[in-house]
Order: structure tokens, then sequence, then C-alpha cells
């Protein structure tokens, strides 16, 4: 299965020229202004808070614009579900309105940082599912059905593209989509290197649709900037709640990509760690790791 993922990624992920290293090192700072359009795409609600809640909050403070694209609502978390609701055994009625909670606190978390609510966009695709659909359920039919909320396609109000089903072609439709109404000049999102399936597998999704953007309109090429959830016990392991700067992982494969650090103000960690707090469902599961995000910069790697 990941010997697929990768060749898949071998085709769409840009190659990095020797040449453009030559012109002096890169900065996230260097790459925004009051002309930057960020656009964010989160496997699930708190990814995108973890992960890049200081660049929204830096890119805002420019006058740029941020919109923040949620691939999937959350809603196939059994431990969260059970833990929530105080259920033993979770019904799909049960996980559908998890992913509803998640939702509204995604919403609440964003705001934290300085976003609007029609800021947000929620493709409702299927948690834990996201690597069937780059596999045997990329075509259709059939559409992918997610174990947990028993559906095959997002919900109504969440589909872009009329007919949308659980599938990868669907899903990179709705992608291209949201990627020619915004016309981002800098998208950031999951690292391949995530070792969480759906995390790795939203990259593969946006390297997909920005490949089919630069076909269409070669003068469509936005920098790509990746972060990192999860990788081991990092980054519980560097000091978690301490509020310490945040380094790259030990053991993370150097494939020559540069990482780039952007330090946070006293305001904007103090942002990010409200909207941290606000992922309510989250913290009653995994507190002290979502915490340990809370730190005095954030990392991200220059994918192109």
């Amino acid at each position: 299965m990941l010997k697929i993922l990768w060749l898949a990624l071998l085709v769409f992920v840009p190659v990095i020229c020797p040449c453009a290293q030559a012109q002096g090192p890169v900065t996230v700072e260097s790459l925004l202004s009051k002309d930057t359009r960020l656009l964010v795409f989160s496997p699930h609600p708190d990814d995108e808070t973890l992960g890049a809640a200081g660049l929204m909050q830096r890119v805002l403070q420019e006058g740029g614009r941020v919109k923040v694209v949620f691939m999937t609502n959350g809603d196939g978390f059994p431990e969260g579900v059970e833990q929530e609701d105080h259920i033993a055994h979770p019904t799909a009625a049960d996980y559908r309105k998890y992913g509803a909670e998640r939702r509204v606190e995604a919403v609440k978390a964003v705001a934290c940082l300085g976003l609007k609510e029609s800021d947000t966009i929620f493709l409702g695709f299927p948690d834990g599912g996201l690597s069937c659909l780059c596999q045997q359920f990329f075509a259709g039919p059939p559409a992918y059905r997610s174990p947990f909320t028993l559906e095959s396609c997002p919900p109504a109000s969440e589909i872009i593209i009329p007919h949308t089903d659980y599938t990868g072609h669907d899903l990179t439709q709705e992608l291209e989509r949201v990627l020619a109404d915004f016309r981002p000049n800098l998208v950031a999102t999951t690292s391949p290197e995530d070792q969480h399936p759906d995390h790795s597998v939203t990259y593969f999704f946006v390297q997909r649709a920005l490949t089919h953007g630069r076909q269409k309109n070669p003068s469509f090429n936005p920098r790509v900037l990746t972060f990192l959830i999860h990788f081991g016990q990092w980054p519980l392991a560097q000091g978690a709640g301490t509020g310490l700067r945040l380094h790259p992982p030990e053991g993370f494969p150097d494939k020559g990509r540069q990482w780039l650090s952007l330090a946070l103000s006293p305001e904007e960690a103090t942002a990010k760690r409200r909207a941290i707090l606000e992922c309510h469902t989250q913290m009653i599961v995994m507190g002290r790791y979502l915490l340990s995000f809370a730190r005095s910069n954030e990392l991200f790697i220059l994918e192109n």
C-alpha cells in the first residue's frame, strides 16, 4: 500500500532545483507580505492550529489573507467518541455528532487566530479513510464507505461540486476547485513523512491538485510549506508544555529539504495556546500531546 503511495508521490512532488538554493537562505518571513494568500490544508480539525497557528496569525498581521481547508471532520476516532460521550459502543449517529462537535471547535479555534467562519472550508471526507481513496477507491464506483459514519459521500452542506462521493477523483476535483477559487500564492499542509496515514495522504492529494492547476495555468505556482504533527514521540520528548523552542525530530529522513523556523511573539504564542484549548474533544484524550505544540516557534519544510 505504502509503495503505491510513494510511487504516486514521485510523479507529483516537484523536485527542488539546486540552483534555487544558490539565491540565499529562505525564511518564512521572506515569504510573507500584504499580498500573501495562504491556504492551509488540515487533515483533521486541530492539525491546522497545532502546525500553523503562528503562520496564519503572521499572514493576517502582514495584511494578507488566510483560508483553512479541513479534509475531514475528524469523525472517525473511536477513543475520542467513547470518552466524549461516555459510551462503550458508538453508533454511526454518535460518530457523526462527534464530527459536528469538532467542526464547531475548529471554527472557534481559528477565531482565536483572527479568522472568520467564512475563512474555513469543510470538505467532509472520511476520517481514517483518505489512504483508501488514493488506491482502490480512487476512481470509483463504488465509493468508499466510512466504517464509522456509514456515509459514502460528504454531508450535503459541505459538497462543493455536485454528486461528489468518497473517491480520490472527487476529492482531487474539490481541491482543484478550492485552489482555483482562492488562488493562493502560499500553501501549507502536513508532511509526506507524517506517520498518520490521513496526514501523509493529504500531502499527496494537495500536490496532485496543485500539479493539475499548474498544467492548466503555468503561472499558478504557489510556494509549499509542510508541517509535521505525528513522528514517533515527537514533540512530547522535547519538553512538552514548557513553551521551549521546537526542533526537528531525531531520525527524520533527510532528503535535502530545508527546515524553516518561525519565531512566535508572546502574543502569537498565547493566541495559539488559546486556540489549542478550544479543541475540547481532543484535549480530553490527548491534552498533553496537543499542548506540546504550544512553543516559542513553529517548524516548516520548504517543499519547492
